[in-house]
């Protein structure tokens, strides 16, 4: 009687899971990374979009304190951030000036919001014709 040996692997061998496990923690690893990079990118987009909102409300505002004819006037009250607006740093100016010079009908009303660090700006502003 012949006995063939028959060589039947079961499993993996520990070469192959040491490979599999590499290229996992390599794809988990580089996910982390890209996670990372969504949520900052996120948190500054949410940033932006509270200091543009908070600018573009402000050059609303005082578009109604322009005058006829235009005459360069300083904002009152003085404008501020809101509180709880969770922008770090954070401060505005407000500008009412005549583009076309003083005594036509023409007024800019320019809101400049500058937060965080470094510095990011947010800057919104509207033509008035009386």
């Amino acid at each position: 009687m012949i006995y063939t040996r028959q060589n039947k692997q079961a499993g993996f061998s520990a070469v192959e899971l040491l490979i599999t496990l590499f290229i996992a923690a390599a794809f988990i690893g580089t996910g982390a990374q890209l996670y990372s990079v969504v949520i900052q990118n996120s948190d500054e987009a949410r940033m932006r979009a509270k200091a543009s909102n908070i600018a573009y409300d402000n050059v609303r505002h005082y578009a109604a304190d322009t005058t006829n004819p235009c005459t360069n006037v300083t904002p009152n009250p003085t404008p501020t951030i809101p509180g709880g607006s969770g922008l770090p740093s954070a401060s505005i100016t407000v500008n009412i000036t005549c583009p076309y010079g003083v005594g036509t009908t023409t007024s800019k009303v320019e809101a400049r919001v500058l937060y965080s660090t470094p510095q990011q700006e947010a800057v919104h502003a509207i033509y008035v014709t009386h």
